[in-house]
């Protein structure tokens, strides 16, 4: 009976921090997946060299295809994984949806309005530090060049300020137009 009523009373919110989340977020899960793609490609060059250095021991009698193998093993891993490409930019996109849909669903008192837009502006400030740190990373041609395939991925987080900017005006309007609704009773909250 307890457990009922905790569960029923909570709220699904989302912080006014979530700018920074999605931030960091960008950033971390870009690397993430272009980490898991290098290294997939890695395993991938590895057990075909693997098989080709194997292939001297052709027409004995416990000789196994192993080129082969590795192409139907890793070779099908390595061509899913570049999904994850794509996977990113859903994933950066829909956190950034997701803070603007609950900025205008979200019901918050007048006040903290303005410490939204301060918050939104601190976020603006701090974007381009990691879209600079994103930069040198890019830069430095790691994971063999894997991150300049994440192109679209790339002009997000290149981009952060302005991107930043956008989220946090439409989660501001979506806030303020909650202020100033009023409910059916004619009251505005």
């Amino acid at each position: 009976m307890k457990l009922r009523k905790i569960v029923k009373n909570k709220k699904g919110e989302l912080s006014s921090f979530s700018i920074f989340t999605w931030m960091i977020t960008a950033f971390l899960v870009v690397v993430f997946f272009a980490s898991l793609i290098w290294v997939m490609g890695l395993l991938n060059d590895v057990f075909t060299e693997v098989g080709v250095m194997n292939e001297q021991n052709a027409g004995s009698p416990m000789y196994t295809n192993m080129t082969l193998a590795s192409q139907q093993i890793w070779g099908q891993a390595y061509q899913s994984i570049q999904a994850l490409r794509m996977v990113s930019i859903v994933y950066i996109l829909a956190l950034a949806i997701g803070i603007v849909v609950i900025g205008f669903l979200e019901r918050k008192h007048p006040f903290l309005f303005f410490v939204y837009l301060l918050i939104t502006l601190l976020a603006v400030i701090f974007a381009p530090t990691i879209s600079n740190a994103y930069e040198n990373l890019l830069n430095t041609g790691i994971f063999d060049g894997g991150l300049e395939a994440f192109t679209t991925s790339n002009f997000i987080i290149l981009n952060l300020p302005v991107f930043v900017l956008i989220i946090g005006v439409l989660g501001g309007i979506g806030l303020f137009i909650n202020l100033i609704r009023g409910d059916n009773t004619g009251e505005i909250r």
